[in-house]
């Protein structure tokens, strides 16, 4: 796990501080584990960039999306209707209607819907960062080296990562 880690921060390390000079094969794999879908550059290709490289299956993807956009949906009413259900046991507590207890009740529901409302909207965001790194691109322009990877092959983040793409920059 360490060497996983390892070779994800330095992946990043040269990705983020290439100069002017530097010049080397960049194999280049995905952040996010799936099925590659497809290949779009072939050996020889100029890229530039930020150009498309090779995708991921995005079903899987799009359907973690489509299911956390619908657990915020559902969560945010949760806690529209706890918080309307404080306030009315608010309300009925200062007309001395109910009691404190019920008053906690409510309060413990409307922070649980809370709770649950936060963490579907962090599921989104993720499900949604996952899914835009199920598409591989250049992180600078150069030249298509090699393309180690194929259509079908697995990319798991668990086990040694492998090159999709070898693209040479200047």
């Amino acid at each position: 796990m360490k060497k996983f880690f390892y070779r994800l921060l330095m992946a990043a390390f040269v990705m983020v501080l290439p100069t002017a000079s530097w010049a080397a094969d960049r194999a280049l794999s995905f952040a996010v584990s799936g099925v590659v879908a497809d290949i779009k550059v072939q050996p020889g290709a100029s890229v530039g960039q930020g150009d498309v490289l090779a995708v991921l299956d995005l079903v899987p993807f799009q359907a973690r999306v489509q299911a956390a956009d619908a657990a915020v949906k559902a969560s945010k009413v949760i806690l529209d209707l706890a918080s309307r259900r404080l306030q009315q046991t608010q309300e009925l507590f200062d007309a001395l209607s109910t009691s404190a207890e019920q008053v906690e009740l409510a309060q413990t529901t409307q922070a649980n819907a809370k709770m649950a409302y936060e963490n579907a909207r962090r599921d989104a965001a993720l499900a949604a960062w996952k899914l835009g790194r199920a598409t591989l691109k250049a992180p600078s322009a150069g030249t298509v080296a090699s393309i180690p990877g194929y259509v079908g092959q697995v990319v798991n983040l668990n086990a040694e990562t492998v090159a999709v793409v070898v693209v040479n920059t200047p």
